[in-house]
């Protein structure tokens, strides 16, 4: 049953459902796609709760990270060591999970659920420049996009994890100004390419011009 036949049934109207499940409404997709990532994690969460002994000594610290996550919050949850175990033994059950502990059914969604954290990762690193986990995220995601068949997406992102593996070697310095949100113009070696890089900007060319962007808001 798709999308669109539960939103019926249950006298919903969602517009624009077909590029939702296509992936041509960008922000809708995104969108429609944290919240089936959450209602699994909640289901996962219930599960968890029910099957495993949960014992928080200080609940309010835990409480206020929830639902302001931020440093100081996260600090102050992760002095209670009862929340460290419960963490500790959160990841277990997904582990337990991914193996098969709910059945087939649930492994599946709950594979779903750990890409969809490695597409947030992936965005989450552009928005704050963080180039550590930028790298991280490309390396793991070439394994999703050869099982969708994007065999060319794949060879990429392997070839980008081997080239930010070694970007110091072959290019010393040039990770420390990335980590601080510059812009790195590769040229092409192409002689019939090789054009003026204001011809290229202008032009919107991308064929011969590979940005790597770690700056949300910033335009080339």
């Amino acid at each position: 049953m798709q999308i669109g036949e539960v939103a019926e049934q249950r006298g919903c109207q969602v517009p624009g459902v077909k590029g939702v499940l296509s992936g041509k409404a960008y922000a809708k997709s995104l969108f429609c796609l944290k919240t089936v990532c959450e209602s699994m994690e909640r289901l996962l969460m219930e599960r968890f709760i029910e099957e495993e002994s949960v014992l928080i000594t200080d609940p309010a610290a835990l409480l206020n990270m929830t639902q302001s996550c931020n440093r100081e919050h996260l600090d102050e949850a992760l002095k209670d060591r009862s929340t460290l175990t419960l963490i500790e033994k959160y990841h277990a059950y997904e582990e337990k999970v991914l193996k098969g502990h709910l059945g087939k059914t649930a492994a599946l969604w709950m594979s779903f659920i750990n890409h969809c954290h490695l597409v947030f990762m992936l965005l989450h690193s552009v928005k704050t420049n963080n180039i550590q986990l930028f790298h991280k995220c490309n390396g793991e995601m070439a394994n999703i996009f050869f099982a969708f068949d994007g065999h060319n997406y794949s060879r990429y992102l392997t070839w980008l994890e081997v080239y930010l593996t070694n970007l110091e070697n072959t290019h010393p310095g040039a990770k420390d100004l990335l980590s601080k949100g510059a812009i790195a113009v590769a040229r092409s070696m192409i002689p019939g390419a090789l054009m003026p890089l204001s011809h290229q900007r202008n032009s919107g060319s991308s064929s011969v011009l590979e940005l790597f962007w770690f700056r949300t808001g910033s335009s080339v």
